[in-house]
C-alpha cells in the first residue's frame, strides 16, 4: 500500500501544482482589471491606461503579488486535503459532533488563511493606488492642544480592513460549514479551457452578484460596533481620531464610494475562492488513465520496474477517495470507448492462463456495490447485534435472512435469500470442551452483571434524549448517514454501468468465457442494490425530514434518481443480451423471480 501511495501522489502533485500555478495567474488578472477600475477616468482615458499600465508593472506591485502568490499557494495547499479526500470522510450523527468537527487543527488553520487573505488583499490595494484610503493614518487638520501628536487615524482604511477580515469570516462560514466545496464530475468531458473559462464566465456575475449581501451586513455590523474598535485601535497606536470625520452617523456611513470599495473587494476575495475551486475542479478531475493490470512474471511476483498504480488499485484505494472516483470514471471509460484495453482485461496471464486482471476488477467493482447496499440497509432497517447465551457478541457485516425478511416486509418487498457461502456439510465438527459448574456459574454472574450495567446506560441514555433540549443537542440525526451515502453516490454509477457494460461487452469480446463465470454474482449485486434504493425511496424520508444545514435535499433526492435509473439501466442491459441464456446460469429461483420483471419490461 505504500507504494501505492506513492504512486498516487506522484499522480496528484502535478496536478495540484497546475491548479494552484493557474489559480495565481487568473488572481493577477482579477487584480489589474481591479486596479483599473480603480483608476477610472473617463475624461481622459488614454492617461487612465497609461496610469494603470505603470501601477501594474512597477517593482512594488511585483513585490505585492510575491506575497499575495505566497499567501495563494498556502491556501492551495491547505485546500488540497479536502479536494483529495473529495467525499466527506465521515458525517455528524448529531448537532454535538457537528459543533466538535469545526474546531478541529485543519479547520483553524483555513479560518487562519482566510483571515489573512482577506486583510492582504484590501491592503494590498489600497496601498498600491494612491488615493484618500491609502494609509491607515493621515497628519490631523488641525493641532490638538494636549497632545504634541498630530496624527489622526483614517476611519475609512480601517474600515475597509475591517471588512477584509468580515470577509473572510463570512466565506469560511459559507464554504465549509453551511456548504462544502466539493469536486463535481463533468457529465460530458470537456477540455480544461473550455471548462475554466465557461466557468468563470457564469462566476463572475454571480458572484459580483451574491458579494452585496456580505457588504450590506458588515455595514450594518460597523454602525453598532464600529466605534467601539476605532477607539480601541486609536488607543492601541496612540494616535487620536476626528470626531467630524466619524462614521458613526448613517449618513456618513452610507459613503458611496466606501460602500463601492468594500463590494470590490469582497468581490474580489470571493472570486479567488471560487476561483481556485474551479480550477482544482478543472484538473483534479480529468479523465486518468490506469494500466489495467501488472506484469506478472513466472514466480507471480510484481515487476519491480511496473511500480505505476493500477486500475485494481485505483478502485480499491478507499483512504484516497479522489483516485478512486478516478478509477472508476476509467472503468466507466474503458467498459464504453476501448476495445483494446478491454482485450488485456479479458486476457489470461501467462504463464499460468489465470484471468488475474480481471478477478481483480471485477472483485473490487462488486465489493465496492454490495458494501454500498449493506450501508443502505443498516441505514433503512438497522441490524441489531446478536448476542447468544455463553458466546461472544456477533455484529454481522450483512442482515441475517430473518432480519431481511423482517425488513423486506416492512417497506412491501418480497424477502431476499442470498446463498450461504459456507458448506455446511462440510463444517468440521465443533469441539466440545469439558466445562466445570465454578466455570458456569462465573459466566452466568459475570453475564447477568453486564447485562444490568447495559440496560442501566441504556435506560439512562434514553431518560436524557427524552428531554427536548437534550435531544436537539446530542440525538442522533438519522438523515445524515443516507445524505452521506448519497453524496458518495457517483463512483457507485459508474461502477455498474462499468461491470455491466463490460458483462455485455464479453459476449463478442471474451475468448476464453472468463467473465461468464461472474455473471451471476454480478447480477445478484445489481439486484441487491435495487432492492435497497427501492427500500430507501419508499421510506421517502429525504421529503419528510426537516432540511439539515449541511446538506441540500435538492442534490441528494437528485443522485437517489440516478442510482435507482443508473441500477434499472443495467439490469436491463444484461437481461437484454443474454436473455436466451439465463437458463444456463446457475441462478437461485428467488433471482430468477426477480429478473422476470425485467423480461417483461414491467420495472
Amino acid at each position: 500500500m505504500g507504494e501505492q501511495h506513492g504512486g498516487c501522489k506522484e499522480l496528484l502533485f502535478k496536478r495540484i501544482l497546475m491548479a494552484i500555478t493557474f489559480s495565481i495567474i487568473v488572481q493577477f488578472i482579477f487584480m489589474s482589471s481591479v486596479i483599473l477600475l480603480e483608476n477610472v477616468d473617463m475624461t481622459s482615458p488614454l492617461s487612465w491606461i497609461e496610469d494603470t499600465w505603470k501601477i501594474i508593472t512597477c517593482l512594488r506591485m511585483w513585490c505585492y503579488m510575491i506575497i499575495f502568490a505566497i499567501m495563494i499557494t498556502l491556501q492551495g495547499i491547505i485546500f488540497s486535503k479536502n479536494y483529495l479526500n473529495y467525499s466527506y470522510s465521515s458525517y455528524a450523527q448529531s448537532r454535538f459532533f457537528m459543533f466538535c468537527n469545526l474546531f478541529t487543527s485543519h479547520n483553524l488553520m483555513v479560518i487562519l488563511m482566510y483571515l489573512i487573505n482577506g486583510i492582504v488583499l484590501v491592503w494590498l490595494h489600497l496601498t498600491l493606488v494612491d488615493g484618500k484610503y491609502s494609509s491607515l493614518t493621515k497628519t490631523c487638520r488641525r493641532n490638538i492642544s494636549t497632545t504634541i501628536s498630530s496624527t489622526c487615524l483614517v476611519e475609512e482604511h480601517l474600515f475597509l480592513l475591517l471588512g477584509g477580515i468580515w470577509t473572510g469570516i463570512y466565506y469560511f462560514t459559507k464554504t465549509n460549514i453551511y456548504v462544502f466545496h466539493r469536486l463535481q464530475f463533468p457529465i460530458i468531458p470537456q477540455y480544461k479551457f473550455t471548462q475554466i473559462r465557461r466557468g468563470i464566465s457564469t462566476l463572475l456575475p454571480i458572484t459580483v452578484m451574491n458579494a452585496i449581501w456580505p457588504t450590506m451586513y458588515f455595514i450594518g455590523l460597523y454602525y453598532f460596533i464600529g466605534s467601539y474598535i476605532k477607539n480601541f485601535v486609536a488607543s492601541s497606536l496612540f494616535i487620536h481620531t476626528e470626531e467630524e470625520q466619524s462614521l458613526d452617523s448613517v449618513w456618513r456611513l452610507l459613503n458611496l464610494s466606501l460602500i463601492l470599495h468594500s463590494w470590490l473587494y469582497t468581490s474580489l476575495f470571493a472570486l479567488i475562492i471560487n476561483s481556485m475551486h474551479l480550477l482544482f475542479n478543472a484538473y483534479l478531475t480529468e479523465w486518468m488513465k490506469f494500466e489495467v493490470g501488472r506484469q506478472i512474471n513466472v514466480y507471480n511476483n510484481v515487476n519491480q520496474q511496473d511500480i505505476t498504480t493500477t486500475l485494481p488499485d485505483a478502485l480499491a484505494m478507499s483512504k484516497v477517495p479522489i483516485i478512486q472516483h478516478l478509477g472508476f470514471l476509467d472503468l466507466v471509460t474503458l467498459a464504453q470507448k476501448e476495445k483494446q484495453r478491454r482485450a488485456v482485461l479479458f486476457s489470461l496471464s501467462q504463464p499460468g492462463g489465470h484471468p488475474y486482471n480481471w478477478n481483480c476488477v471485477v472483485e473490487k467493482c462488486l465489493a465496492f456495490i454490495n458494501n454500498f447496499a449493506v450501508e443502505i440497509n443498516k441505514t433503512v432497517c438497522p441490524v441489531p447485534v446478536i448476542q447468544q447465551p455463553g458466546s461472544k457478541i456477533l455484529t454481522p457485516t450483512s442482515p441475517s435472512p430473518q432480519l431481511s425478511d423482517t425488513c423486506s416486509e416492512r417497506f412491501g418487498m418480497e424477502p431476499r435469500y442470498m446463498r450461504s457461502l459456507v458448506n455446511h456439510e462440510l463444517s468440521p465438527t465443533p469441539v466440545v470442551e469439558d466445562v466445570t459448574p465454578t466455570d458456569q456459574c462465573s459466566n452466568y454472574f459475570g453475564q447477568l452483571i453486564g447485562e444490568f450495567i447495559k440496560t442501566t446506560r441504556q435506560n439512562i441514555t434514553s431518560y436524557l434524549l427524552s428531554k427536548p433540549i437534550i435531544f436537539y443537542f446530542f440525538g442522533k440525526q438519522n438523515n445524515n448517514n443516507i445524505q452521506y451515502l448519497m453524496f458518495n453516490g457517483q463512483p457507485v454509477i459508474w461502477a455498474i454501468d462499468g461491470i455491466s457494460l463490460l458483462a455485455v461487452a464479453s459476449l463478442a469480446e471474451d475468448p476464453y468465457g472468463i467473465v461468464q463465470k461472474d455473471l451471476p454474482a454480478i447480477i445478484e449485486a445489481l439486484l441487491g442494490l435495487k432492492q435497497s434504493l427501492d427500500k430507501l425511496h419508499k421510506m421517502n424520508i429525504l421529503i419528510t425530514t426537516k432540511k439539515q444545514p449541511h446538506y441540500d435535499d435538492k442534490d441528494v433526492r437528485q443522485m437517489l434518481t440516478t442510482l435507482r435509473v443508473a441500477n434499472r439501466r443495467s439490469i436491463y442491459r444484461i437481461v437484454t443480451k443474454f436473455k436466451n441464456y439465463v437458463d444456463d446460469l446457475t441462478l437461485d429461483q428467488s433471482i430468477r423471480d426477480q429478473l422476470n420483471g425485467f423480461f417483461v419490461c414491467k420495472e
